[in-house]
C-alpha cells in the first residue's frame, strides 16, 4: 500500500472536514487572483478607451472631469468654450484635426453628443483602421440626423430610419424637459468596441445648436406673454452665444513639437484647459491604487487564513489518530514514513484547493468583467499571465510547508504510550 493511498484514504475518511478545509484555501486563491485579474484588466480597458483621444481642450476646471464626461460619457459637463476660442483653435495653422463636442441632452439616460464628422476618422494610432465604424446605415449628413452606438441600439431598439426626442440633462428623469420640435432621425449604427462610445448617440453640432436655440425662443415667447418682454432680443442673443458654444474640444496639431507648444499656451491662458487622458487617468490609477492595496490585503489575509485552518485541521487529525500512527509504527512503518504520510495530505489539500481556487478566481473575474462591461461598457481584458500562476504555486508550496508541524507531532508519537492507552 503507497503512501499516497494512504494519505487519501484518510483525507476521505475525514471527508467533511477536507472539504471545508479545500474550500478555505479555494476562497482565499479566489478572490485574491480576480483582485489581481480585475485590477490589470480594467486598467487596460480604461487606456485602450481613451486611445483614439489626444490632447482635450474644455474651459478651466476639473481635469478628471473633463475627460470623464467627454471620452467616459460620465460625470457632468464643464461650462461652454466660448464659440470664438474653439474656432482659433481649429483655425491655427498647426493644428491637423480639431473635432468639437457638445454635451448636455440625453434619450432614455443615453448621452447625445454634438460632433462633426471627424470624430469618425478618429484612430488609436496612424496606421490603424478608424476606432469608429459603422456596422449599418451612414454617417449624419444633415441636422437632426443621429448615428447611435451599438449599446444605444441593442437597448432601446432604435435602427436605421427610427426616430426619437431628445431630453434636455445628462439623465433621465421624470421632470426633464424634451426637445419635441425638433426629432432625431437614426440614420446609422455603429459597431461595438466595447468602450463607453456604445453608450452616445452621435448628432452634427448644427442640430444640438438649432435645438437648443429653439428652446431659448420659445422660453422667450413665454416671457413675453406674461408681460416680461423687455430685453428679449438681448436675451436671445445672449443665449444663441451660449448655446453655440463647444463642450471640449480634441485637437490634434501636426507635430509633437506643436502639440506641447499648444498645451503649454493654452494653460498658460485663462479661457481654457488643456489635458492628455493619459496623464489624467495614470493620477486617477494612483488613487485607485490605495483602494486596490487594501483588496490585496484582505485577500493575503484570508490566504493566510486559508493556511492556518490546513495546520489546525491536520493538527488536530493527528492528535486524533495517534493511536492509528502508533498502530502503523508497531507493524513497521517508520517515523519518516510516518511524517511523509502527513506532509502528503497537506499537500494533496493545498493542490485541490489551489486549483479549485485558480479556476474560480477566473471565473468570478469573468463574471465581474461582464457586469462592469454591461455597466460602463468598458472591456476588461482577462488574459493568463506566468506570474500569477507562480503565486498558485508559491501559496500551494506555502501551504504544504505548513503541515510540517502536524507532522512533527506525529513524527514523535510515542507508541508504547498510545498502545498502552488503550
Amino acid at each position: 500500500m503507497s503512501l499516497l493511498f494512504i494519505a487519501w484514504r484518510n483525507l476521505f475518511n475525514r471527508r467533511v472536514q477536507t472539504l471545508i478545509t479545500i474550500g478555505v484555501v479555494a476562497v482565499g486563491i479566489a478572490v485574491t487572483l480576480a483582485i489581481l485579474l480585475l485590477s490589470s484588466g480594467i486598467k487596460q480597458g480604461i487606456v485602450r478607451a481613451s486611445e483614439p483621444f489626444g490632447m482635450l481642450v474644455g474651459s478651466k476646471g476639473s481635469s478628471s472631469q473633463l475627460v470623464f464626461n467627454t471620452i467616459f460619457l460620465m460625470d457632468n459637463p464643464l461650462a461652454n468654450l466660448e464659440p470664438e476660442y474653439y474656432e482659433s483653435l481649429a483655425d491655427d495653422e498647426r493644428v491637423s484635426q480639431a473635432v468639437p463636442f457638445a454635451l448636455g441632452d440625453n434619450y432614455e439616460g443615453f448621452r447625445i453628443v454634438g460632433t462633426s464628422v471627424s470624430f469618425f476618422d478618429l484612430k488609436a494610432r496612424p496606421v490603424d483602421p478608424a476606432y469608429f465604424r459603422l456596422a449599418s446605415g451612414r454617417l449624419f449628413e444633415q441636422p437632426f440626423e443621429a448615428v447611435i452606438g451599438a449599446k444605444v441600439a441593442r437597448e432601446t431598439g432604435l435602427k436605421p430610419g427610427d426616430t426619437f426626442v431628445s431630453a434636455h440633462g445628462v439623465t433621465e428623469s421624470r421632470e426633464q424637459e424634451e426637445h419635441t420640435e425638433h426629432p432625431y432621425t437614426v440614420v446609422g449604427v455603429l459597431k461595438g468596441v466595447a468602450a463607453p462610445s456604445d453608450q452616445g448617440i452621435y448628432v452634427n453640432m448644427e442640430s444640438y445648436w438649432l435645438g437648443h436655440e429653439h428652446e431659448d425662443e420659445h422660453e422667450g415667447e413665454v416671457s413675453g406673454e406674461n408681460g416680461a418682454t423687455a430685453g428679449f432680443e438681448n436675451s436671445e442673443a445672449e443665449h444663441s452665444a451660449e448655446e453655440r458654444g463647444v463642450t471640449a474640444a480634441l485637437i490634434k496639431p501636426k507635430s509633437y513639437t506643436d502639440l506641447m507648444t499648444m498645451y503649454q499656451e493654452i494653460n498658460r491662458g485663462k479661457d481654457a484647459q488643456a489635458v492628455f487622458p493619459g496623464q489624467t487617468l495614470a493620477r486617477i490609477f494612483d488613487m485607485m491604487g490605495s483602494g486596490e492595496q487594501v483588496l490585496r490585503i484582505v485577500g493575503y489575509v484570508v490566504l493566510g487564513m486559508a493556511g492556518l485552518t490546513v495546520i489546525l485541521a491536520l493538527y488536530g487529525a493527528t492528535v486524533e489518530r495517534r493511536r492509528t500512527v502508533a498502530i502503523l509504527r508497531a507493524i513497521g512503518a517508520g517515523r519518516a514514513e510516518v511524517l511523509a504520510i502527513v506532509l502528503l495530505e497537506s499537500a494533496l489539500v493545498m493542490l485541490i484547493g489551489c486549483a479549485a481556487g485558480y479556476a474560480a478566481g477566473y471565473g468570478l473575474a469573468y463574471l465581474l468583467t461582464g457586469y462592469l462591461g454591461e455597466f460602463l461598457s468598458i472591456s476588461a481584458p482577462i488574459r493568463f499571465q506566468a506570474g500569477q500562476l507562480s503565486l498558485v504555486g508559491y501559496v500551494a508550496l506555502a501551504g504544504t510547508a505548513a503541515g510540517l508541524l502536524p507532522a512533527l507531532s506525529a513524527y514523535r508519537t510515542e507508541t508504547a504510550r498510545y498502545l498502552n492507552a488503550s
